[in-house]
């Protein structure tokens, strides 16, 4: 059995790099888009100040962009590292979407990015717009493939369990790809990225209309700020609870988590479950001795959708099939998912959502109506961290949700590390969390000396 110490360090060690991943993942690919958005109405309607926009706003996506990335490749370098296990047992079919999706999204993001922020002479118009496209697309790219990824887990499909190499192996790269749970998840989370980086740009927006900067840098940027945040936290709150009952029908134990509901009768689902996956278990031994018997192959293939659930008594006991019935019940107990967490971090995201929705709408009366009220604009910038806060909680309820499982219902997570030491992931620990921090704490000294520079270019062309 795998040591509890090193459970909780590997999972702690991939919540430092997660927390930074889902804080500029949404914000770089909505950014981008943001980009694309600018640049084309600058194009479209002749103005010849839409350059010096996008100079500015593509300095701050290069700084997320650049985060983005280090968490991205660690991330994936981490499944290798403290996750072996599950690499070995999940990879074939979770590494699909994360090939053609994410490598090839940096792959096309990064080559882009150069032609973008620095080729506005070589280029031209049209020619730089192809370009700001490539690094949307591929941003985009990145954002998919882990969508699909993590839909994966929480929803297998497209892969079946080989017997003799114990993993699971992919079958059917169309289910993979066009899983449903995954589509929602990545529709939510990009709606979410688009809401997040609306916010960003009207809280600085408004940092400089409160700051008498001049609206050449502001005006324009605040008013489609306004206009996508609106569009996009609207459809976000709509679709968020929809995404949510969509998983439901796979994952019933977060829904009545999230709604504080009890679960007597999925815990007695989950109960028989188990004793089914210890059969399952117990044939499993049988068939990878070479046994033919065409009885025991098709028992098997009834049982085998429960074997994850027998899995679940290796927390307590190696040997599957001699666990006692204590250790049956405290299985059941364990392949519930943690009711209070859930549920109050629903509540934390519907607020933080709704005071974004509600932060937008004030904006846009104030665009409306041609109004710049103090309290406005401090209340464009003060609410910066809602947007953030409501899409980390939306990620946060996903992933969290999904425990005792990595991939649900057929990997539960204790079982998915890898065999190191304490030591190592202490070590590790540290690293990653010392890393991080400087990174961040570089990435927003960068950020905050930009915006000043923003302003007092902005400040010396006037109001425009």
């Amino acid at each position: 059995m795998v040591s509890e110490t090193v459970i909780e360090l590997s999972r702690s060690q991939f919540a430092i790099n997660a927390v930074q991943h889902f804080l500029f993942v949404p914000l770089t690919v909505g950014l981008s888009f943001f980009l694309l958005v600018l640049e084309t109405w600058g194009l479209a309607g002749g103005r010849g100040d839409y350059q010096t926009l996008c100079r500015f706003w593509g300095k701050l996506f290069a700084l997320s962009f650049g985060l983005s990335l280090a968490s991205s490749v660690a991330m994936l370098f981490q499944f290798g590292g403290n996750w072996s296990y599950f690499a070995h047992y999940a990879g074939d079919a979770f590494a699909g979407p994360v090939l053609v999706g994410v490598l090839a999204g940096l792959f096309t993001a990064a080559n882009a990015l150069g032609w973008m922020l620095y080729g506005w002479d070589r280029l031209g118009g049209f020619p730089h717009l192809l370009a700001t496209l490539a690094v949307c697309l591929g941003c985009h790219l990145i954002l998919f493939g882990f969508s699909v990824a993590s839909g994966w887990m929480q929803y297998p499909v497209g892969a079946e369990f080989d017997v003799q190499a114990l993993r699971m192996e992919m079958a059917d790269w169309r289910a993979v790809l066009c899983n449903p749970v995954a589509l929602a998840k990545f529709a939510h989370s990009l709606l979410s990225s688009y809401a997040l980086a609306a916010g960003f740009v009207l809280a600085i927006s408004a940092y400089y209309r409160l700051r008498s900067a001049g609206t050449g840098l502001s005006g324009p940027s605040y008013s489609i700020a306004v206009g996508l945040g609106l569009l996009a936290i609207v459809a976000t709150l709509l679709l968020g609870d929809a995404g949510i009952y969509k998983q439901s029908s796979f994952q019933r134990g977060k829904l009545m988590a999230i709604n504080g509901l009890p679960a007597d009768d999925i815990l007695a689902q989950n109960l028989q479950r188990i004793e089914n996956g210890v059969r399952a278990y117990a044939m499993l031994q049988q068939l990878r001795d070479d046994n033919p018997q065409a009885q025991l192959w098709e028992e098997f293939g009834a049982a085998k959708a429960d074997l994850g659930y027998g899995l679940l008594l290796k927390r307590w006991r190696d040997g599957v099939v001699d666990a006692s019935p204590t250790q049956i019940e405290q299985a059941a107990q364990a392949s519930l998912p943690p009711a209070a967490p859930l549920y109050w971090g629903h509540k934390a995201m519907i607020v933080f959502g709704v005071l974004a929705l509600v932060t937008f709408l004030t904006a846009g009366f104030g665009v409306v109506t041609g109004s710049r009220q103090p309290w406005v604009l401090k209340s464009a910038m003060y609410a910066l961290p809602a947007t953030w806060l409501a899409s980390v909680g939306g990620w946060f309820i996903s992933e969290f949700g999904d425990q005792p499982w990595i991939v649900v219902d057929i990997l539960p997570t204790w079982l998915a590390v890898s065999t190191l030491t304490t030591s190592d992931l202490v070590l590790g620990l540290a690293v990653y969390a010392l890393a991080y921090s400087g990174l961040l704490a570089l990435v927003i000294l960068l950020a905050m000396q930009l915006i000043k520079q923003g302003a007092a270019s902005a400040q010396e062309g006037g109001d425009a």
